[in-house]
């Protein structure tokens, strides 16, 4: 559609009483050179309209003082100066402009009455020339520089300033736990005897929770270094009644976050020459046990130089952290876990010790919590974190210079210990784990551009160097591990441009080499290609356009040498053996592997209707040969090239942005599905059923043809039928060895974004809902064996009950059994009998959640005309959750490993924050 404004003029100039208030915004759109962009749209951000240029590039919009302007689908922007904006009918005016009556000229008289003036000097006559890179408005003319014999360069004058800025945020957070296992608090530490249910004090190291009621109960009054208020014996009138203990571990905790950001800049005109930024940060994270938390400070400094088409960078970053404790250890997992076993008859917190010196605890086969956290020092971990990098920049037009260089250099310190008597290290332990990182990294790229906007070509050169070691020493076995590698990548670019007013291509190929001294072979051929095409106008329609676009793309890649696989151990390890856990076993070496090589293919496309509406969705495919794994092979911690598996799904995205409710109110909606499977396709000889996470009974396993990381455990037996087989107890019979029994994988993922925006006020909901996979629930497990979960407190009771199913000779099972026969060892019951994992297969469940990620309210409060603006933020995360299964949040990772998602013993609660944010821009 093609727009004259000066027909418009008549019309409008009826209108001016009506918009004496109304201002516009006008001005020429060029290119980069100095082309008139004809019929761009030129939209306004903060009221919606928008205006298309005419055939000169030239465009008017109603606009306000700081309104933001935004063209080229966004990519240019420009927020508009109160100087900048007229009423309409002055634009106008100088747009027809105007021409004042002029004296008759007659040339015949001229030629009679004057004589021709030679002029050697004249601009016509001149042998030399301007320069296009001087500066077009004369008035602000500095200096004529001389840039050879014939081309002089016009200078303007430059007002240098030097001008200061910055911020200030500082935030408050609350975190307190989401949701745990149920336990019972009516059961106490005991087990029946001679048909009885007894309590058996701590000194009796009984770890079952199967003995009688507490409301049957009472103190007996005596000195007793277990309890305060004495033995727990038969209540009878005049004792105390038995006490419910509260073990819980997790407190309401209070951290805080304050960055201050300082920049000192010189411009000169409007362009910035020299920027000097300087930050300053420190945070407390605490977590939801109490005395327990990391403190984090950072300093980042970054000077920036445009030195006449050369632009340097350089940067420094120093971050420290401190905390108690880590993980490392599994030392969180460990304490949550005895807290949840410790039986309501035991309080953990009466003391931390007993006479003799020892924890005190409620058997010598568990801890107590509080006695795990006693520590010497205020803190076992330290790290330490140094980063520079330089970064030049040149410009030649068409041909551009990049080259950076950074080196870093990291620290930590671990001490991980355990005091004696700590069950599974009677003695105690202790490990000074030292590891070092230093890593320097060099890129250097060139790019030759041809064409112009509308038709454009780039080459360009790629060189990185990574030069990375890494060393780590442990104390208790006084060894060093050293680490070392030196890889290349060799990356050529082709890169081409196509632009039309309603369309547009894209086409990128190349080739890279990756070079290694840890690889078994390096590749000199990973190629890669992509491509979009994109439609613009559709059906003339303005703004509707739809984009294709896919990509093929070869790597290389090998593990990095930083990473710690010794968490790796648990897999030597029973579950019932879990005390046992102190991994100080290393990597032996990353050197003699294959690389693992990755083919991926992506093909999506995008649908833009209108200015509120897209739609795009992408389905992908990754296939990894030759990935790389951790195993134990003779006594030694190793990397093997096991198995190919490939990665695949799609995902679609919808958004309808800026939906206008009323006067200064907009509503934004994004929502997205994602769903994938990652399939093992093979697994080298003598590696099927690998263990890759979890521990030796129970585990997420390599096996070819299913999922990577499906769950390996035990199962009831059942025949041809589907039959439970039921034993000559009663009871469903436990089959020999183990099989997969569950995929973590999820049906699908959809997660859901809400902006609601009046004037200065924003709301953000976030949420998500997964939907499908499966957890073994091993915390379950484990509760059910000892009698403190919730079920087993509820269900003791049941008699005569008929487990459905079939014997191994075919007849129906008609056996009644009782849940928990006080005649029979507490071995026998419901939930013992099958030991400390009963049956894995029993405790499947489902991982489906909807969770509110976060809600925030933000609101703007401009301080000095604008110059100033204080921004206020209130957000709750995690604030609400619901779940399928019965413990844990399902997100939360065995041991808090990577790969541990789908198993879940003793994993540590997630946590709910509310929190507040200040930030002052000045």
């Amino acid at each position: 559609m093609k727009k004259n404004y000066l027909l418009l003029l008549p019309f409008t100039i009826t209108l001016l009483q009506a918009q004496n208030s109304q201002l516009y915004y006008s001005g020429k759109f060029l290119t980069t050179k100095d082309k008139a962009q004809n019929f761009l749209k030129i939209y306004n951000k903060n009221s919606g309209v928008y205006e298309l240029t005419d055939e000169k590039g030239f465009a008017i919009i109603a606009a306000k003082a700081y309104d933001t302007l935004v063209w080229n689908q966004g990519k240019n922007t420009h927020v508009i100066s109160t100087y900048e904006l007229r009423e309409l009918k002055e634009i106008l005016e100088n747009q027809t402009g105007s021409k004042s009556v002029e004296n008759i000229y007659s040339k015949a008289y001229d030629s009679l009455v004057s004589k021709e003036i030679k002029d050697d000097f004249s601009i016509e006559k001149a042998t030399t020339q301007l320069s296009k890179r001087s500066h077009s408005y004369f008035d602000d003319i500095r200096k004529l520089k001389q840039k050879n014999d014939t081309v002089y360069v016009l200078k303007r004058i430059n007002k240098t300033a030097l001008l200061f800025n910055g911020s200030f945020t500082t935030s408050l957070d609350i975190k307190s736990r989401n949701a745990v296992p149920e336990t019972q608090n009516k059961y106490v530490q005991g087990r029946s005897e001679n048909a009885n249910l007894v309590w058996k004090g701590p000194e009796t190291n009984e770890m079952f929770s199967f003995g009688p009621d507490i409301s049957t109960l009472g103190f007996n009054g005596l000195p007793y270094e277990y309890d305060q208020n004495g033995k727990l014996t038969p209540w009878v009138n005049g004792l105390q009644r038995a006490q419910r203990y509260d073990n819980n571990l997790f407190k309401t905790t209070v951290g805080y976050n304050n960055q201050l950001n300082v920049n000192a800049f010189i411009k000169e005109g409007s362009s910035e020459k020299i920027r000097l930024s300087m930050n300053l940060g420190q945070q407390k994270n605490q977590m939801y046990f109490i005395d327990q938390f990391d403190v984090t400070n950072t300093l980042k400094t970054k000077l920036n130089a445009d030195l006449g088409r050369y632009y340097i960078n350089l940067a420094f970053n120093y971050e420290e952290n401190k905390a108690t404790n880590t993980n490392r250890i599994g030392l969180f997992n460990r304490a949550y876990q005895n807290s949840l076993l410790t039986p309501v008859s035991f309080s953990n917190e009466q003391n931390i010790f007993l006479n003799n010196g020892s924890q005190r605890s409620y058997s010598r086969y568990a801890d107590n919590p509080s006695f795990l956290f006693e520590q010497d020092s205020k803190y076992r971990f330290r790290n330490r974190d140094r980063q520079f990098s330089l970064n030049v920049a040149k410009d030649w037009d068409n041909f551009k210079l990049n080259i950076t260089q950074s080196y870093e250099n990291s620290n930590s310190w671990n001490q991980d210990q355990y005091k004696p008597s700590t069950y599974g290290f009677i003695s105690g332990i202790s490990n000074e784990r030292i590891q070092n990182n230093r890593s320097y990294h060099s890129n250097i790229q060139g790019s030759y551009s041809l064409g112009d906007y509308d038709f454009r070509n780039t080459f360009s050169l790629n060189f990185i160097l990574n030069d990375k070691k890494s060393d780590i020493y442990n104390s208790l076995t006084h060894q060093k591990y050293l680490y070392q590698r030196t890889s290349q990548d060799h990356i050529f670019n082709y890169n081409m441009n196509i632009r039309d007013y309603d369309f547009e291509a894209g086409f990128n190929l190349g080739n890279s080499f990756y070079i290694s001294n840890t690889s078994l072979k390096n590749n000199y051929w990973l190629p890669k290609a992509n491509f979009y095409l994109k439609f613009n106008q559709i059906f003339n329609w303005y703004n509707y356009s739809f984009k294709l676009l896919g990509s093929y793309t070869q790597l290389s890649s090998e593990p990095e040498i930083t990473r710690s696989y010794a968490s790796y151990s648990t897999t030597l390890l029973k579950a019932e053996n879990y005390n046992q856990y102190f991994p100080i076993q290393e990597v032996e070496s990353f050197r003699g592997l294959s690389n693992v090589n990755t083919k991926e293919w992506k093909i999506g496309a995008r649908l833009n209707l209108g200015y509120n509406i897209s739609v795009d969705g992408e389905y992908f495919s990754k296939k990894n040969s030759d990935d790389i794994f951790p195993v134990f092979e003779n006594n030694q911690l190793r990397l093997k090239n096991i198995a190919d598996h490939t990665y695949s799904g799609y995902e679609f995205n919808f958004a309808y942005e800026r939906l206008r409710l009323g006067y200064d109110m907009y509503t934004t909606h994004k929502v997205s599905f994602f769903k994938y499977k990652d399939i093992v396709d093979r697994v080298a000889p003598g590696y099927q059923d690998l263990a890759v996470s979890g521990f030796k009974d129970i585990y997420k396993t390599l096996s070819e043809g299913q999922v990577l990381g499906a769950v390996m455990g035990s199962y009831f037996e059942r025949n041809a039928s589907g039959q439970m087989i039921i034993d000559e107890f009663g009871f469903p019979k436990k089959a020999d060895g183990m099989k997969i029994i569950a995929d973590p994988t999820p049906d699908f993922v959809m997660k859901f974004n809400h902006s609601f925006t009046y004037k200065n006020l924003s709301l953000d909901i976030n949420w998500e809902w997964k939907k499908g996979g499966q957890l073994w629930n091993g915390t379950q497990a484990v509760l059910d064996y000892y009698g403190r979960s919730y079920s087993s407190g509820e269900e003791r009771n049941i008699k005569n009950y008929i487990f459905e199913g079939v014997h191994t000779n075919g007849t129906v099972n008609q056996i009644p059994v009782d849940f928990y026969d006080p005649n029979l060892n507490v071995l026998e019951n419901r939930w013992s009998r099958y030991g400390y994992l009963g049956v894995a297969e029993n405790y499947i469940q489902k991982a489906d959640y909807v969770r509110i990620n976060n809600i925030s309210l933000s609101s703007d409060f401009p301080i000095n005309r604008n110059k100033q603006t204080l921004r206020l933020t209130f957000y709750v995360n995690n604030i609400l959750l619901w779940q399928a299964n019965k413990g844990a949040d399902p997100n939360q990772n065995f041991y808090d490993m990577n790969n541990g998602r789908g198993l879940d013993f003793f994993n540590l609660p997630s946590f709910k924050t509310f929190g507040c944010i200040v930030s002052l821009k000045f």
